[in-house]
């Protein structure tokens, strides 16, 4: 089955989680181009399945991945389609904010743009402070550093919470789904 697997990146992350979904299909004998967004194609016509994910910024995909959805999806209600996001919010120990932020993030969006995706993926994410993100984040991060530390986020270190066997679990998981229409 031909796949495209497009994806929206800040902190760059999001590229590693999307090639990760990439070679877990290829695995499964799917052929696979994994593309970001910002070059994302012109055409999906020849993919039967499409999966589309981003990092979660203040709450929100990237542009980048949002105008791909936008610009395709009467394409992609005539395809099988997947929603994978990686940010902080899938790490958080309180179910509910968990399930609150999977509904915003995965559910609202394939309703906004009329899709029905066979499976969700939520992931952790990653965030790099060393690396500037911008003038506007970075003051952010500035004004706001006592805050993020009081709530467990050292803006000195790296954060990785990506689940490699989750991500990988989950491709497996979509890839049998698929399988099995």
């Amino acid at each position: 089955m031909k796949t495209l697997v497009i994806y929206g990146t800040r902190w760059g992350g999001t590229t590693s989680v999307a090639e990760k979904i990439g070679l877990t299909l290829k695995e499964e004998g799917f052929t696979v181009d994994v593309v970001d967004a910002k070059q994302s194609p012109k055409n999906i016509e020849g993919y039967q399945l499409c999966i589309v994910g981003s990092g979660i910024r203040a709450d929100k995909w990237t542009k980048e991945t949002l105008n791909f959805l936008g610009k395709n999806a009467d394409a992609l209600k005539k395809k099988e389609t997947a929603l994978f996001v990686s940010c902080q919010m899938a790490d958080r120990p309180e179910k509910e904010i968990c399930e609150k932020a999977k509904n915003q993030y995965l559910k609202q969006i394939a309703q906004l743009y009329g899709l029905q995706p066979v499976s969700y993926g939520f992931f952790g994410g990653f965030m790099d402070f060393s690396q500037s993100h911008g003038l506007i984040v970075d003051i952010m991060i500035r004004v706001n550093r006592k805050g993020l530390e009081k709530n467990g986020l050292d803006t000195r270190k790296v954060h990785d919470t990506r689940n490699w066997f989750n991500i990988v679990s989950w491709a497996h998981e979509t890839a049998k789904l698929i399988k099995q229409k």
